[in-house]
């Protein structure tokens, strides 16, 4: 995908449009909680899946092929970073 390295836009911080820094934030995995591993369904999923029964539900590995960068953009009057609210799935992003 190509974006601009710079571009105007409306600043939350401001209240106006003004210029913006155009930089790409590689969003990551939601962290494992430790807490939830001794909750009631977890414990019910694991008592099924022990002996030789198999598995209770369909194994499908999708894998997907891009991952969600999300653009940053910097304001060049106040410095302060804002980002857009849903990141997009590409492989790459090309500044021109």
């Amino acid at each position: 995908m190509k974006a601009p390295k710079q571009q105007k836009k409306y600043c939350p911080f401001c209240k106006k449009h003004t210029e913006h820094k155009v930089s790409v934030f590689r969003t990551k995995a939601r962290p494992k909680t430790k807490k939830g591993g001794l909750k009631r369904g977890v414990r019910h999923v694991g008592e099924i899946f022990m002996g030789y029964g198999g598995s209770p539900r369909k194994t499908v590995n999708v894998s997907k092929t891009t991952k969600k960068l999300a653009l940053k953009f910097q304001c060049l009057t106040c410095s302060k970073t804002h980002f857009k609210q849903n990141p997009i799935r590409m492989k790459k992003l090309e500044q021109t």
